[in-house]
């Protein structure tokens, strides 16, 4: 053992001697295989501390998120004051009432309407589901699908029947833009007088938004066939609305 003692001071000696020979070369492999090693081990060590403040730095994040992102929830308000006439230049007025709900893309509408001319008054209840199928929001650049039941009824008759069409909107800018709508009314169950009646509206305009409220204007066309015994009679209504609609 002491032996092996008495050659460490010459070993010693030796090392000393290679690191002031070679000072550069021997710092750089001690900081290549030491401290970058540490850095190493650092970057890829995994903590409560970090963990926790990463967890509550996402907690914002999603709140931030929650609080600035749109809500697939919207509800429309919709008056609607229509002007025209039947063919044979008889004047109708109207007005329209409506209600519309939408999840995602997903909608159920109610409306009723109630139109006035010189020999009868119409009156037409809507139930609607929509599917959008292009577009994010009902306000905004869009193609809809609709379909329902319609319940019609005037001083003579009453009716139930399908429908099925299509509605769109183009935002021109940011505030205005057109829309149209195109619904077909299937044949109506018989009623009590054997009575069947069917038809088609299509509407087209312009409308100016102000935030979550809406100016609009459309020209309509209204066209009803009734048969009843086999005799078929055809009527239409043209006309332009004006209205207004509230999106929460």
């Amino acid at each position: 053992m002491l032996k092996n003692l008495r050659f460490f001071p010459a070993i010693l000696l030796a090392l000393v001697a290679l690191l002031v020979a070679s000072p550069g070369s021997q710092a750089d492999e001690i900081y290549t295989f030491v401290v970058k090693k540490q850095e190493e081990k650092a970057k890829n060590r995994w903590t409560l501390a970090e963990w926790l403040e990463t967890r509550d730095r996402m907690r914002l994040m999603d709140l931030w998120l929650a609080l600035h992102s749109p809500t697939p929830y919207e509800f429309i308000i919709e008056g609607v004051y229509e002007s025209g006439e039947r063919v044979g230049a008889v004047p109708a007025k109207g007005a329209r009432l409506g209600a519309t709900a939408y999840a995602s893309i997903f909608g159920l509408g109610v409306s009723r309407s109630s139109v006035n001319a010189t020999d009868a008054r119409d009156v037409d209840l809507l139930g609607t589901f929509f599917l959008r199928i292009f577009g994010f929001h009902a306000q905004g650049t869009n193609i809809t699908l609709q379909a329902g039941v319609r319940s019609f009824q005037n001083n003579t008759f009453d009716s139930r029947n399908a429908f099925a069409g299509v509605a769109g909107s183009i935002y021109l800018n940011r505030f205005f833009g057109i829309e149209g709508l195109y619904r077909h009314h299937f044949d109506s169950l018989p009623g009590a007088s054997g009575s069947i009646l069917s038809g088609a509206r299509h509407e087209g305009g312009a409308f100016i938004d102000f935030r979550f409220f809406r100016v609009f204007g459309n020209y309509f066309s209204d066209s009803d066939k009734l048969v009843v015994s086999g005799i078929a009679a055809e009527s239409r209504r043209t006309g332009i609305n004006l209205g207004t609609k509230f999106f929460f």
